[in-house]
């Protein structure tokens, strides 16, 4: 019997970009990736921006790669997604725009939100923006970024991915996991700081539908490296692979 087809889409990492010369956005889960295969036909997706592929020609949002997958879904026809990480917001949004109800996902360490630890600086940005053009805006704020705060996502990053990583750090999802119409499964790190099942937990038990969610005891964010069988496991689990 042929073995179902699972769809992989990777998350935000700056070593993954295609400017620094990645080739191959999925290279640093290439462990879970190969237990995966023992049980699926792995499709390892790279993303517009990532492992190769062209930077999108403007700067994108959520709904743009959420667009995107969707044409790969068609062409694919995956019998299961996975989405990491930001790959886990981006297949949340797609389930939830498509309405898609054949396909069961699985989020693995999704940054459906994102906890920041950094002072609130909004006070400052908002006498910035009214005393000063929004080009010495922007300077500003890429010197804040790269300079001050070195952040690696941002200063190694093109134009197009800055600005695309700008739109996508902000978002707040947990009105598409109330609103989805089917299930997901939702696996987190006990000690994800990044993006902490606490954040997550009331939106999941009142959403419309009844989410499975799995926390992966004293795992972070990178699960898929540090408990790689345990995650392997949890996804494999119930279904007829």
């Amino acid at each position: 019997m042929e073995k179902p087809k699972i769809l992989l889409i990777h998350g935000w990492n700056h070593m993954n970009y295609t400017s620094i010369g990645s080739v191959d956005a999925w290279t640093n889960r290439s462990h879970f990736t190969e237990e995966l295969s023992k049980y699926f036909r792995v499709v390892r997706l790279n993303l517009p921006g990532f492992g190769g592929q062209n930077d999108p020609q403007t700067p994108w949002t959520v709904d743009d790669y959420a667009q995107y997958i969707d044409g790969v879904v068609q062409n694919e026809k995956p019998d299961y997604i996975l989405g990491y990480s930001f790959g886990g917001a981006i297949v949340l949004r797609w389930k939830k725009v498509t309405g898609d109800m054949k396909i069961k996902a699985f989020l693995v360490s999704p940054a459906i939100i994102r906890r920041y630890e950094k002072k609130d600086l909004s006070g400052v940005q908002k006498v910035f923006k009214a005393v000063l053009p929004n080009s010495l805006i922007s300077l500003l704020r890429d010197f804040y970024l790269t300079r001050l705060h070195k952040n690696q996502y941002y200063s190694k990053a093109t134009r197009v991915m800055r600005e695309t990583y700008r739109n996508i750090v902000v978002v707040d999802l947990r009105e598409d996991l109330l609103e989805v119409l089917t299930p997901v499964t939702l696996i987190y790190g006990e000690t994800d700081s990044a993006t902490p099942v606490e954040l997550v937990k009331e939106t999941v038990s009142k959403s419309r539908v009844q989410h499975t969610l799995h926390i992966v005891r004293e795992g972070g964010h990178d699960i898929a490296n540090t408990h790689t069988s345990e995650l392997v496991s949890l996804i494999t689990k119930g279904l007829e692979v």
